[in-house]
Formats: structure tokens, C-alpha cells, sequence
């Protein structure tokens, strides 16, 4: 089943507008690459994230992997973004995060949290939905659940790690938490640039700017704290800055 999940999230996040795919000047569009790499990167943390950790200097126990695997999930959401109608993107996120929700929450029990959080925000998440989607709620309020929920995530973890209950949250937990804020606030700026008229191309910029900062902000903050390598993080930054001046250029 959650082989299956993974399958279908990948086949969303393949699914492009055919606007999107033209090629740009002989070159391939950015927001492509910028998709399939985001999106490769977060597959690869979903089914395999100690191996996906390794590959940065990290070595993770029980909890950490668990922790990367739900930022792996981040990844995966905000590569669908990319993909979904700018019409119906705002409602439809509310649902694929709530699809994560679903599929992480066998991680509270790795992190002895309680679920009824988790619950709630199901609730709440499919109730915004629906009302976007409709036409009776303001598009704003996704976007400022997936902006808010970020901000707390990227610059407090140890926030959230109280707010929710997770007990025995070591570095690389709210490393990993903090990363997945930082996916989140990525998502989150795609979609508040589209409601400020934005185009695609612009909303991409900087949404993928902002993904620089929180790789940037893991290797000043973080890397040393785990003793873990720069090059990754920093290699994420300058991808992530080259496919932003690509979109806006």
C-alpha cells in the first residue's frame, strides 16, 4: 500500500499543464527541472531515507530516519504543486497535505507522540479544502496554513516538537524538521505569488528561492551541530539560486 501511495504521488507530480512543458528558447523550462529534481530527491528520502541521509554525511537512528522521511514527503508535495492548475492548486494542496498527513502518521509512534493532533488536522485540512475549492473560502487561508505551519517548523522545531508531543527529538530530528518548514514555506510562497498574480515562471522563482535559503540555513546552522558535510546543502543552494534566475530570465 505505501509502495502504491508513492506510485500515484509520482504520477501526479509527472502530470503537467501542456503549457508548462513547452521549450523555452531551445532550452527545457526550469520549473521542469526544478520538478524532477525536487521530485527525485523527495522519492528517494521517501523509500529509502537512511540511505537518502547517508548520501549527506548523516547517520541516523530510528527517529531520525523517521524525521527525514516525513521532510521526504514535503518534497514530493511541493513538486505536485508545481503541477496542479493554478485555479484549483490552493483546495488541492489542502488534500495532499492531508495525504501526507495519512502516510507519516505511523511516524508517531516512532516519535511517542499522540495522534489526536494529527486528527484534527485532517479535519481541518480537508474542511479548507473543500471550502477553497468551492468558491466560499479565500485562498489565502491555505496558503497561510502551509506558510504559518512552515515559518514554526524552519526557524523553531523545538516548537513543534512541545506543541505535538515528540519526546527524545535529537539534533538531526529537528534538523530534519526544519528542512521540512523550509519545504513548506517553498510551497507555501508558489502559492502566495499566484494569488498575487504572479506568473508560474515568477511564482517558481521564488518559491525555488526560497529552497536556497533553508538549504543554506542547514549548512550554516546545522551541518556542524550533526558533523556532517556542507557540500550537499550548499550544492541544493546553488541549484536552487541557478533555477530561479533561469525562471525570471
Amino acid at each position: 500500500m505505501y509502495k502504491l501511495l508513492l506510485v500515484l504521488a509520482s504520477a501526479q507530480a509527472l502530470k503537467r499543464p501542456q503549457r508548462a512543458l513547452a521549450v523555452r528558447g531551445g532550452e527545457i523550462d526550469p520549473i521542469t527541472v526544478g520538478k524532477g529534481v525536487v521530485l527525485a530527491s523527495g522519492l528517494y528520502g521517501a523509500f529509502d531515507p537512511k540511505g537518502n541521509l547517508d548520501k549527506y554525511g548523516i547517520k541516523a537512528e530510528a527517529k531520525g530516519q523517521a524525521a527525514g522521511r516525513c521532510t521526504a514527503w514535503a518534497q514530493i508535495m511541493f513538486a505536485a504543486a508545481l503541477n496542479l492548475d493554478a485555479d484549483s492548486v490552493h483546495g488541492q494542496m489542502m488534500y495532499h497535505m492531508l495525504a501526507m498527513m495519512v502516510i507519516t502518521e505511523p511516524m508517531s509512534e516512532v516519535f511517542g507522540a499522540p495522534k489526536a493532533p494529527s486528527v484534527i488536522w485532517m479535519a481541518i485540512l480537508g474542511a479548507v479544502g473543500y471550502k477553497t475549492l468551492d468558491g466560499s473560502l479565500n485562498k489565502w487561508v491555505a496558503t497561510a496554513i502551509f506558510l504559518a505551519n512552515g515559518a514554526q517548523c524552519f526557524l523553531s522545531p523545538d516548537s513543534i516538537c512541545d506543541m505535538y508531543g515528540i519526546k527524545g527529538a535529537n539534533k538531526i530530528v529537528k534538523a530534519m524538521f526544519s528542512l521540512m518548514g523550509g519545504q513548506m514555506l517553498c510551497t507555501g510562497t508558489y502559492l502566495a505569488a499566484l494569488i498575487m498574480d504572479k506568473s508560474q515562471s515568477e511564482a517558481f522563482a521564488y518559491a525555488m528561492a526560497v529552497n536556497g535559503v533553508a538549504a543554506a540555513k542547514y549548512a550554516i546552522a546545522d551541518a556542524d551541530d550533526l558533523k556532517a558535510p556542507k557540500t550537499g546543502a550548499l550544492a541544493w543552494a546553488a541549484i536552487s539560486a541557478g533555477l530561479a534566475y533561469k525562471a525570471l530570465n
